[in-house]
């Protein structure tokens, strides 16, 4: 096979990785915009720190989020999310109080407006560190496939849509790990692994170039080593292989996912120190034919 069947073979081999990190890279392209109505004055400026981005320009493809007390008055804010659920868009009604507060602000809420109970969350308070994750908890499930970019917009949830893509992926790793078919583990779980960083990476502004291709090859190759491990366990766990197959893929995809989570919160990219700067050109050659866009520096939120 002469040098250019080589390189054919090459882009054939690595474009289904490309295409996984062409796809997160989109993620984080416009959208995820978080638009808080008028409601609870204090609750919308505490929404406002721990979200810690603009949530004040009104977005028609913005979820909106309106922060609701028990003495809350609804003639402004209830009528604007109405109308937004009516639109086919995001709304959600946040009720913050104890039980019986809850329960009264979901029967005034629902009482004459066309609100179903999937656009009411519930958080008994938004104060102190518990608050905070209860605020961002119940956010997170009304993000949908604007995940990534609402993180890239709104630092204070990319913590928590970073663990939860962690999860995610990892549990499809397992699903994939626990096939009885030889040959599919390996590059379908590099797949998940490779978009799962890119995903995390694109969350926190890092575009694709000669960094993020040099975790892709890393990847592969420590793929070939959870196969192995995989293998030795299955003949620890007689008639449980499968077993032993997805758990050892979910534990590697966490691993993956964890590692990139502490380093991008750190401020820090995976591949650093490295004279990268005279592989460009060739780089972004190849990236070309790949469809993908490449950049150096994390992008900034826009």
């Amino acid at each position: 096979m002469g040098v250019v069947g080589r390189a054919s073979s090459v882009l054939r081999a690595v474009r289904p990785f490309a295409g996984a990190v062409r796809e997160a890279d989109a993620l984080a392209e416009g959208g995820g915009r978080i638009h808080l109505l008028p409601g609870d004055a204090a609750s919308v400026t505490r929404l406002r720190g721990i979200l810690d981005g603009d949530v004040t320009a009104p977005d028609e493809d913005a979820l909106a989020i309106l922060p609701v007390r028990r003495d809350t008055d609804l003639t402004i804010g209830a009528p604007a999310l109405v109308a937004r659920r009516r639109q086919g868009g995001g709304a959600v009604a946040m009720l913050i109080g104890d039980d019986a507060e809850r329960a009264e602000m979901e029967e005034r809420m629902l009482r004459g407006r066309r609100l179903e109970m999937s656009n009411i969350v519930h958080v008994p308070s938004l104060d102190g560190d518990d608050g905070r994750k209860a605020g961002i908890d119940a956010i997170l499930p009304h993000l949908g496939v604007e995940a990534v970019a609402s993180g890239w917009r709104y630092p204070g949830l990319r913590r928590a849509i970073g663990e939860d893509l962690i999860r995610r992926r990892a549990q499809q790793s397992a699903a994939i790990g626990a096939l009885p078919f030889p040959g599919v583990d390996m590059p379908g779980i590099t797949i998940i692994q490779i978009r799962l960083v890119a995903e995390l990476e694109a969350m926190y502004g890092y575009r694709f170039g000669p960094e993020r291709a040099l975790e892709g090859l890393g990847l592969f190759g420590a793929g070939f080593a959870w196969r192995a491990i995989a293998r030795s366990a299955v003949g620890l766990v007689p008639g449980a292989g499968w077993a032993a197959r997805g758990a050892v893929a979910y534990g590697a995809t966490r691993a993956v996912g964890e590692a990139t989570l502490v380093r991008l919160e750190s401020g820090h990219g995976l591949v650093e120190g490295l004279p990268l700067d005279p592989l460009r050109p060739a780089f972004d050659r190849v990236a070309g034919r790949l469809g993908l866009e490449t950049s150096n520096p994390p992008r900034s939120q826009s």
